[in-house]
């Protein structure tokens, strides 16, 4: 990929993306304003003009922007940070021209109609209510609240009060002082063949003058805060927050990194302590938030309340211990080449790399910056990593506890008080001291790069080449999932898949994930509906060492108890926190109508009494017997041979015996429809689901729901347009088509104030009955499968993307090349059968399901 970056004669800063050959492209308009530059006054305002951008102008009123981009299977969206806004569109590479119009169009032209703000209002605080109810989210607001300073300590949603009073005026006068041409970078990427032709396209456009942006800098109180508050929530969680550098400060990567050492990843001195030796926390993680100024360096521990004496004593001893035994080499070079990696897997994706250099113009101006930072992290010492975490002990602290509902508030941040003088005493600074194939191929008729290869009966291959990345992805398959589960043994797949990657023969699960960690790579193992197995992604250049723990732990894992034990305590911890998750009780009630008593209609990972009886040996049992008897497929993208390969994997698999090949079989469902459940859960906002059963993949009831998804999906969509910002009833409301081998459903989901639910309901049950009684126009039907096929053009771009989509049919038996044949099916589909079939699908019985407040069970 080349990019250069001009500037044109509208004095628009323009940066160019060249990647010949693609087939997406990505238009991005950055702007260096967010919602530090708010005043009291305008709290949440730079993320509400983030919603009336796409709300029309004099060319494109309405939904058109959105309705127009769809229309070719583009995709329109856009963020808010708290120094830039971002809105972009991802587009198949011939509509590039097209695609830089519209959004142009967009960010110099919006109108701000007062018919469209007053609904937005609406919209807008529906996805504050939602991050109210997000444990997470309302974690950082309280962070926000009581460490950060200046612009950065409200919330970019704003808050009630300012978002349900906006007016026109104050959109344009805050548009005016920071949407404008100081500020703006476009991005174009793609296959720029007709480059001439979108200049003079984007020349036609003014983005409006006005000044540069003056960012306040970020900087956390001066004086250690302790907050602690209580949210529905089972599990505690302790946030570390700590000062960091400028981005651009060569010591702002040293502390990056020595966070990284003591937290990120499996194979961390944290993760390993708290949560891998004896289940005390759930999980482990750090990040740094980088502003336009100063940074937050951020450090992340959730837990059962009952474990906080402990888990603050870990806290503790690890960090006292990091100062007297400093990080290794090894562990520096581990981060760094993961940090490396990241840069390189960015490159897999045009939209991804695109990303990153228009995120280094709107935190720094410079779009070289984010190569800047990966250049220092290269140069990096030892020595400066254990610097950089002395530097870190060396600031304030800053602590933040959410502890359940139930929890005595008080006495706990009394008890972090305490934690918090004892540890700042304990970690002052002291100086640190320096220590070739056969003949079995089957071919895809649509993708040359495609190769089927039975390497022994009822163990196959799926190959495909990508030689634009050094990278690759591995998968294994094997029958299993929740539809092999009965009653009684329902969550043992999913209970498997957690342990399969714990250790195999002579090599525990440290050494193992010290080495993964240190090649940057991802492995894990997986559970379905139908089947399970292993994924690894990493470079090519390690794929030997790596393999090696793929096949170990595929053909003789270890299942010790200890790790049994953990996967368990998860469990029951996930258990327990779903009772408190309004959408998964919602989505649990809706596959126990639709798939009443049958396997898929059992919780994925299964229940308390259920995983309380499995033992090692069971579970063992099983996969020995997959691994013997059953059909198993093994997939490969990258850029390696196929002969390469083949001759490898040969090798590899000598010890596994022939199998005949079976066919997996159908397990009959007999759904429960005309059914109405109400669940009582005191939330501000109430799920609501309405639904009904439909045939499951491969069938023609698929493929018509597919297209009635595409229909309703998106912001130009009916459903978007009539519920969300006509009637401002949501913020999300979405068709669901969930499709699986053995059966199917299509609904609409809400999510709704709970003062909200009868007409929102009536809005989704009249949309139904609209298109079922008078289909969709012609026009709309031939819309749709130009969005479908635009679609399929951006969604296939990484190794696992290719990978995703050639074998997980082949494996259930629909063939090689299901997805281009569903795809053609599509494109061939006549009007006159497709409305037939709408109609009789959507004249179905139907069952709804509503959690949320008694007051909306009307």
């Amino acid at each position: 990929m080349r990019h250069e970056l001009v500037k044109l004669k509208n004095n628009l800063n323009t940066l160019f993306v060249d990647m010949p050959g693609a087939t997406s492209g990505s238009v991005q308009v950055w702007f260096r304003a967010g919602s530090a530059l708010e005043n009291k006054e305008d709290f949440g305002i730079a993320h509400f003009l983030e919603h009336m951008f796409f709300k029309g102008t004099p060319t494109r009123p309405g939904a058109k922007i959105a309705h127009d981009v769809e229309s070719f299977g583009g995709e329109i969206n856009a963020f808010t940070s708290f120094d830039y806004t971002c809105y972009y569109i991802n587009t198949p590479n011939h509509k590039l021209k097209t695609t830089s119009d519209i959004l142009l169009d967009m960010v110099s032209n919006p109108m701000f109609l007062e018919d469209d703000i007053t609904p937005e209002r609406g919209v807008v605080f529906e996805e504050y209510r939602r991050s109210q109810d997000n444990p997470s989210q309302y974690s950082f607001q309280k962070i926000q609240e009581a460490c950060f300073t200046g612009g950065y300590s409200h919330p970019i949603l704003g808050n009630e009060k300012t978002i349900t009073s906006f007016s026109q005026a104050q959109l344009k006068r805050f548009r005016k002082s920071h949407y404008n041409l100081k500020n703006c970078m476009l991005l174009v990427a793609g296959d720029l063949k007709e480059k001439n032709k979108i200049i003079k396209t984007i020349e036609k456009y003014k983005v409006p003058q006005g000044p540069a942006s003056q960012f306040p800098e970020f900087r956390l109180k001066k004086t250690s805060q302790v907050q602690v508050h209580a949210k529905a929530t089972q599990l505690a969680t302790l946030s570390l927050c700590i000062q960091a550098p400028d981005f651009e400060d060569a010591s702002a990567v040293h502390e990056d990194l020595a966070l990284n050492c003591l937290a990120h990843g499996e194979s961390s001195r944290l993760y390993l302590d708290l949560v891998n030796k004896d289940s005390l926390a759930n999980s482990v993680g750090c990040s740094t938030m980088f502003m336009n100024h100063g940074g937050l360096h951020y450090l992340r521990v959730s837990f059962p309340l009952e474990h906080l004496e402990k888990v603050l004593e870990r806290l503790e001893s690890n960090i006292v211990q990091a100062l007297k035994e400093p990080f290794e080499s090894k562990e520096v070079n581990k981060i760094k080449n993961q940090y490396l990696a990241s840069k390189i897997y960015d490159k897999e994706s045009l939209e991804s790399y695109s990303f990153s250099l228009g995120h280094s113009y709107a935190q720094t101006g410079n779009i070289h910056s984010d190569e800047l930072f990966v250049e220092n992290i290269r140069k990096s010492s030892v020595q400066d990593t254990r610097k950089g975490f002395e530097s870190l002990l060396s600031k304030p602290h800053h602590w933040n506890l959410q502890v359940p509902l139930d929890s005595d508030v008080k006495a706990i941040e009394k008890k972090l008080k305490n934690f918090r003088d004892q540890f700042s005493k304990k970690t002052k600074i002291s100086k640190t001291k320096e220590k070739n194939p056969k003949t079995k191929i089957k071919t895809s008729t649509f993708d040359p790069q495609v190769k089927l290869y039975n390497l022994k009966p009822g163990v196959d291959l799926l190959y495909r080449q990508n030689l634009m990345c050094p990278t690759f992805v591995m998968h294994t398959y094997l029958k299993g999932g929740i539809t092999e589960e009965t009653q009684r043994s329902n969550g043992l797949y999913h209970l498997l898949s957690g342990l399969l990657t714990r250790g195999y023969k002579d090599v525990d699960y440290n050494q193992m994930k010290e080495e993964l960690d240190y090649y940057s790579a991802s492995f894990h193992a997986f559970s379905g509906k139908n089947a399970y197995g292993l994924t690894l992604h990493g470079q090519s250049e390690h794929f030997y060492p790596l393999s090696e723990h793929f096949f170990g732990s595929l053909i003789s894992p270890n299942i010790e108890k200890k790790w049994l034990d953990h996967e368990k305590e998860m469990v029951k911890r996930a258990l327990k926190n779903q009772k408190e998750d309004p959408i998964k009780t919602c989505f649990k009630e809706v596959s126990k109508l639709l798939f009443n008593g049958h396997p898929y209609s059992f919780p994925m990972i299964g229940t308390e009494k259920t995983i309380s009886t499995m033992t090692s040996k069971k579970l063992l049992e099983v996969h020995r017997e997959n691994l013997e008897q059953k059909n198993i497929l093994i997939t490969y993208c990258g850029d390696k041979p196929f002969e390469e390969i083949v001759s490898f994997l040969e090798d590899k698999l000598q010890s596994l015996s022939n199998r005949k090949e079976a066919k997996l079989k159908k397990k009959e469902i007999l759904p429960l429809v005309d059914e109405h459940r109400f669940i009582s859960f005191d939330r501000e906002q109430t799920q609501i689901f309405h639904g009904t059963p439909i045939k499951g993949i491969g069938s023609q009831d698929s493929l018509v729901m597919k297209m009635i998804t595409t229909y309703l999906s998106g912001q130009s969509s009916e459903l978007f347009v009539e519920v969300r910002d006509r009637q401002g009833l949501c913020y999300t409301a979405q068709p669901v088509h969930f499709n699986a081998l053995e059966g199917a459903y299509w609904g609409i989901y809400m999510a709704s104030g709970h003062d909200k639910v009868s007409p929102a309901l009536k809005a989704i049950k009249d949309l139904i009955s609209k298109i079922c009684h008078h289909g969709l126009p012609k026009k709309e039907f031939n819309r749709i499968k130009k969005m479908i096929e635009g679609q399929n053009l951006l969604n296939v771009q990484t190794n696992d993307d290719y990978t995703n989509i050639y074998a997980v049919t082949t494996f259930q038996g629909l063939g090689l090349d299901f997805f281009h044949k569903q795809n053609l099916e599509v494109k061939e589909l006549e009007y006159d059968v497709f409305q037939k079939r709408c109609k009789k699908l959507l004249s179905g019985k139907w069952s709804s399901v509503i959690v949320g407040r008694e007051d909306a069970k009307a």
